[in-house]
């Protein structure tokens, strides 16, 4: 295996870094790369500039379980009398 285009970030984390000429060049197959998960630096005069990582999946949070939320706060049942027939009495 070739490790000439890679700098060692650690023991084992390798990183492949491209110069920014190269990268214009062949954008297409770095993009390709990032996709596949591998993390390219960007250097300009040999020193790094930018560093292009793939996008982290966000898993949305789950909604709330609002009807046990509710049964677990009032187990009786429905609050009596509700809001909206207080404010009605309150009204009237």
């Amino acid at each position: 295996m070739d490790l000439s285009g890679y700098r060692s970030h650690g023991i084992i984390n390798f990183m492949k870094t491209v110069d920014v000429s190269r990268l214009q060049r062949r954008l297409g197959s770095f993009l390709a790369e990032v996709e596949r998960g591998e993390t390219i630096e960007v250097s300009r005069r040999r020193k790094v500039i930018a560093r292009i990582v793939p996008v982290a999946v966000e898993n949305p949070a789950p909604w709330p379980d609002l009807a046990a939320r509710v049964n677990a706060l009032f187990p009786e049942g429905d609050v009596v009398p509700s809001a909206s027939e207080i404010l009605y009495r309150d009204r009237a």
